[in-house]
């Protein structure tokens, strides 16, 4: 008896299942998607003086002149380490070279050299620290802006070419809006 209940076992079970393995498999439902409208714009044409968007132009303009005294300054020394330079050649072509006055040069020119790249990290952290103080409410109000116009004109997905690189391939030159939106944007923040 035991035999026959181990023999019907299996068979009750493929008789039970063989109906769930006989129907088709449930397929997922696929949701519609609707038709896309694509565009993009050239945010490295933002800044551009004539045809940019002309807060940002004025807030980069600022910068500039913000930072004029430490870029003549950097050239300046920029100037001496190659007047340094320029001495340390003279007196090796020397045809007694003077060992004394090549080690002085090569001393000065080192500490200038090592004067030079402090200051230039020192101004390139301030210039980044003022850029992001100045230009981050800008670029801020921009980014809502393209946002705004983006959904004016019913674009599903808007780019930015400048963040793309060579990532855009080809593209109808209707669907750049670079010029519009500067010309929306300036209109709106004069």
């Amino acid at each position: 008896m035991k035999f026959v209940r181990l023999l019907s076992l299996p068979l009750l079970a493929a008789a039970l299942f063989a109906p769930l393995s006989a129907q088709p498999a449930k397929t997922p439902m696929v949701k519609a998607v609707e038709p896309s409208r694509v565009a993009f714009v050239n945010s490295a044409a933002f800044s551009e003086p004539a045809t940019g968007i002309k807060q940002l132009v004025k807030v980069l303009q600022g910068l500039e002149l913000e930072f004029t005294s430490q870029q003549s300054e950097l050239s300046l020394l920029q100037e001496k380490l190659r007047t340094i330079v320029g001495e340390l050649t003279k007196l090796r072509a020397e045809a007694t070279p003077n060992a004394k006055a090549i080690e002085e040069k090569q001393n000065a020119g080192l500490a200038l050299q090592q004067e030079l790249q402090s200051k230039q990290q020192a101004a390139q952290q301030a210039f980044s620290q003022r850029q992001q103080e100045v230009q981050a409410p800008v670029s801020t109000e921009i980014s809502k802006e393209l946002h705004t116009f983006a959904t004016a004109r019913d674009i599903t997905m808007l780019f930015d070419l400048a963040k793309l690189g060579d990532g855009l391939i080809d593209a109808k030159p209707e669907a750049d809006l670079t010029a519009d939106f500067v010309a929306y944007y300036n209109a709106k923040h004069p």
